[in-house]
């Protein structure tokens, strides 16, 4: 049986392993240690591990500045932080040397099995390259200036073309900068390519989205539900984002990744969504129908000759309106309000410019 002395950081990720097989170990900043360590609060030869009569590892202190401190054991959760000066090693013991932390296990300790790579692993690597990352973000600015020249009414400026190339590239690097630098505290990993790729990725298809939501609405006008399909699109792009990002730069479980790649931006999409279902009974002083321009061999269905369509449209503005009873004249009879305040109509003053005559 062999003693294994871990150097772990502070996310209590493995840093070194060094094997103790012999009956004295030394620990300390000097090279002539069996563990080296590179910590200016570390002493020399700050503490030593001995093997008894009995096999079992022993931890001494060597009167170091800073001492030997006792953090915690993993598998026994009894055990409370202390200080040390000599402490019988338990599997699983971690103590703090300086500012460096060092996990003892028993070689005959048993390791979880294995866990199989995930199939998007292989996606990752292949598109977590330079030539990748900056060809996706090239089509990515390149699609945007087109759609906006596309939609653009006026004379398109070069001024206007900058602005948009600027607004994608920078959007994308501040996405990939943000979850690099969670990765890199979490996991110690930043995978900035792969998180620039993904989210150029997604970019990509959901400006694919937009040109052919605005041929469907061109066809069939749709306009009354396009933004309800376009959450729809959202509400599939952004789980799938938010999943790689978790799966790059968080240690979560598998489940709780999923279910917080979901739950999370459905939250925010449901909100938009009730928005949106309240706007649809809004009145419209004009019909609602696609205004873009496109060309004639995009249409996939018949049009309707002009004469047929003016039959078939409804009075969009001929709305008859309510009149209230206000009271009653000398004759009797009822006189109904305008709703327009007090001004009389214009038979009222044509009778009163009789009777002055």
């Amino acid at each position: 049986m062999a003693l294994i002395i871990e150097e772990i950081n502070r996310a209590h990720r493995v840093c070194t392993r060094y094997r103790m097989e012999e009956e004295r170990a030394t620990l300390g900043r000097c090279y002539d240690n069996a563990v080296m360590v590179e910590d200016p609060h570390v002493d020399p030869v700050h503490a030593e591990v001995l093997r008894d009569e009995d096999g079992c590892y022993l931890l001494r202190d060597l009167g170091s500045l800073n001492g030997v401190r006792l953090l915690r054991n993993f598998r026994d959760k009894s055990v409370k932080p202390r200080q040390v000066r000599e402490h019988q090693i338990q599997s699983g013991d971690e103590v703090q040397i300086g500012k460096s932390h060092f996990r003892f296990i028993d070689t005959e300790m048993s390791v979880a099995p294995a866990i199989p790579l995930h199939t998007a692993e292989t996606v990752f690597d292949r598109i977590a390259t330079p030539v990748v990352a900056v060809a996706l973000c090239l089509l990515v600015a390149g699609l945007s200036l087109w759609l906006a020249y596309l939609g653009s009414r006026s004379e398109f400026q070069w001024t206007k073309a900058v602005e948009i190339l600027t607004n994608a590239v920078i959007g994308l690097l501040v996405y990939a900068g943000a979850w690099a630098f969670i990765g890199k505290v979490v996991k110690h990993e930043s995978h900035f390519l792969a998180h620039l790729s993904i989210a150029a990725s997604a970019a990509l298809a959901y400006a694919a989205w937009q040109w052919f939501s605005t041929l469907l609405n061109f066809n069939f006008s749709l306009h009354a539900i396009m933004p309800l399909m376009n959450i729809l699109a959202l509400a599939i792009l952004v789980p799938v984002m938010l999943w790689c990002a978790a799966y790059l730069a968080l240690n979560i479980a598998p489940h709780w990744r999923l279910l917080a790649s979901i739950l999370l931006p459905w939250s925010f999409l449901g909100f938009a969504t009730a928005v949106e279902i309240g706007k649809m009974a809004e009145f419209h002083d004009s019909p609602q129908v696609s205004k873009e321009l496109k060309s004639k061999e995009l249409l996939w269905r018949k049009p309707v000759p002009l004469d047929e369509f003016l039959a078939d449209a409804p009075e969009l503005f001929d709305i008859p309106l309510e009149e209230e009873v206000t009271g009653s004249n000398k004759d009797g009879n009822k006189e109904k309000s305008t709703g327009k305040g007090d001004k009389p109509s214009k038979s009222a003053l044509s009778d009163n410019k009789l009777s002055a005559r």
